[in-house]
């Protein structure tokens, strides 16, 4: 896979809440991150890596897993367990 910068880029215009920004561009300027654009970029690419990724279980699974299997999962990252308003939507074996 292409680096970041060998990869064709696009500029677009995205607006961020000022506390946000100015949190970002302290980070930028303590040499924390490289560019606000690039952390943004790579943000998105989580994001959008994370969907596809969760897209994939529920084409396996026939829906989304079970909630007790995804707070399970949450448990091991140090996460809270979500409840079934926060996660959203039929879960595969949920009653």
């Amino acid at each position: 896979m292409p680096s970041p910068r060998e990869q064709k880029t696009r500029k677009v215009t995205v607006t961020l809440p000022e506390e946000l920004l100015a949190m970002l561009e302290n980070w930028r300027a303590d040499g924390r991150i490289e560019s606000v654009s690039a952390f943004v970029a790579e943000a998105v690419q989580a994001r959008v890596d994370h969907t596809q990724s969760l897209a994939k279980l529920e084409q396996v699974l026939g829906g989304r897993p079970p909630l007790d299997l995804i707070n399970r999962a949450r448990a091991a990252q140090g996460l809270p367990p979500l409840s079934e308003e926060e996660a959203g939507g039929p879960h595969a074996g949920a009653a």
